[in-house]
């Protein structure tokens, strides 16, 4: 079987896709990765065949920064689009990019003649590819694809039909004719609109078999909980949209503002906090004696000893905290980030901070840790995910697609 994959968005889109095509690849079938050229380092030491054909975060927000850059008004329809995050993600979803991409997939992908295309939740490139080939098409799970409305998509994906000389297609789960995979069973899902279910597996976990704390953050317990916040992939690729002059809609914080809020917060808490920046250069932090600041830490790791995880709301990060028992505190910065933390709010096994301030922060975080109703629902939720089928049932599942 040879697979086509597609991937766009930050490295959690680049994280929920990986597993997926490693077992494809075990399994003895051929993948062609098509990527941006910002993900593309994530595929290369692995999969030969690896193209960055699709546009960054900045190509797809281009209309909108040549707006801006020029001083004029944003028109009222694009203002209206950009009210909430469902209308924002069913814009830059479906902008002109989409026409430019499946013109520079479309002959690699004829070359390859894939069996099956297997695309990121909100890259719809695909979807006129696969239409254009007549192959089966599916989306892996992503978070900007749990907030992406079917309806709204329709019409301006049909705009993107008629540039490359497809049919319209009027039914708005036509994005999900083949179905779609999720790594959370139906009970959790974070789809924000009706859509198909999904064949719903479980993600492997990277954590060792000898999977013991790091000894400088164990000898710094001293019976303290481990509370572990991120900022995420998603982080970067805001500062770099920031710094192009493009507002986030969201009126998140600027990141680095974000990493101070966390460290203050933290630092007023009885507990041994551990902070991964992901990279960003952050200056000025506050000083605590029981705050640990590192550029990365190795994550799901440290998830399985944590008895808190505060996180901007990624879906990926969601996901291993999850599938590790471990409650939440959701800092949103922009995307999905803020409807992440109403549905764990919903679950039961984490909270939405009430704005970006050490205060709210620590606040959320104290109720967590003080209430063991929170680790007692983010334990069945665990038990639910390690209950769903592995990678092996998934790949049979990919499979009698591409035969039926």
């Amino acid at each position: 079987m040879r697979v086509l994959v597609t991937v766009t968005g930050s490295a959690g889109h680049a994280n929920s896709m990986l597993p997926i095509a490693r077992a494809l690849t075990a399994a003895g079938h051929e993948i062609l990765v098509i990527t941006t050229e910002k993900l593309a380092p994530r595929f290369a030491g692995e999969f030969p065949d690896v193209r960055p054909l699709l546009p960054g975060l900045l190509d797809k927000f281009a209309p909108v920064l040549e707006i801006l850059r020029s001083g004029a008004e944003p028109p009222p329809e694009l203002l209206a689009q950009f009210a909430d995050i469902a209308g924002q993600m069913a814009w830059v979803d479906t902008a002109p990019h989409v026409t430019t991409a499946v013109r520079a997939i479309l002959p690699v992908a004829k070359e390859f003649g894939p069996d099956l295309i297997l695309r990121d939740g909100a890259e719809l490139a695909a979807c006129l590819v696969a239409e254009a080939l007549g192959v089966p098409f599916v989306s892996a799970p992503s978070g900007d694809g749990n907030v992406l409305d079917p309806v709204r998509v329709r019409d301006p994906l049909n705009e993107r039909r008629a540039e490359v000389g497809l049919p319209p297609q009027h039914d708005p789960q036509a994005i999900y004719r083949h179905g779609r995979i999720d790594c959370v069973p139906a009970i959790y899902s974070f789809a924000a609109f009706e859509i198909p279910p999904a064949f719903c597996y479980r993600q492997p976990t990277s954590v060792p078999t000898a999977h013991a704390l790091p000894a400088d953050i164990a000898a710094r317990l001293a019976g303290r909980p481990l509370v572990l916040a991120t900022v995420g992939s998603e982080f970067t690729a805001t500062e770099e949209a920031m710094e192009a002059g493009l507002g986030m809609t969201d009126g998140g914080p600027p990141p680095a503002d974000a990493v101070r809020a966390l460290v203050a917060a933290l630092s007023t808490l009885d507990c041994l906090a551990v902070v991964s920046t992901g990279g960003l250069a952050v200056d000025g932090l506050p000083e605590a004696e029981n705050v640990l600041v590192s550029d990365w830490v190795d994550q799901p790791l440290l998830l399985r000893h944590a008895a808190l995880f505060v996180t901007h709301g990624g879906y990926n990060g969601i996901r291993e905290a999850m599938a590790e028992g471990t409650p939440m505190v959701v800092v949103p910065q922009d995307g999905e980030n803020e409807h992440n933390g109403r549905r764990l709010h919903a679950f039961g096994i984490g909270e939405l901070a009430a704005a970006a301030t050490p205060e709210a922060v620590a606040e959320a975080c104290r109720g967590i840790l003080a209430d063991p109703r929170y680790h007692e629902l983010a334990a069945d939720a665990r038990g639910a995910l390690r209950a769903l089928p592995g990678t092996a049932e998934l790949v049979r599942y990919l499979e009698s697609l591409v035969a039926g």
